[in-house]
């Protein structure tokens, strides 16, 4: 199942290209995908993305939402 949601949301998901700036709020570092809202941590040491929040209004969200329904 974690397959076909992960191949479903590369196709009809976001790519992620319109990113925001970095911002740092509270001592959490990252950046947000301007299309779909999702939430990516950022690292200030690497200054490199390190993990992706998936929010609950993204496709992605969503179908981890489904996926752990059944």
């Amino acid at each position: 199942m974690r397959y076909i949601a992960s191949l479903i949301k590369f196709l009809f998901g976001c790519h992620h290209y319109n990113l925001s700036r970095v911002f740092t709020i509270n001592k959490h570092t990252y950046c947000v995908c301007c299309d779909c809202g999702a939430e990516f941590d950022y690292s200030l040491e690497t200054m490199s993305i390190r993990s992706q929040h998936i929010s609950p209004w993204t496709l992605g969200g969503q179908l981890k939402n489904a996926a752990q329904r059944t």
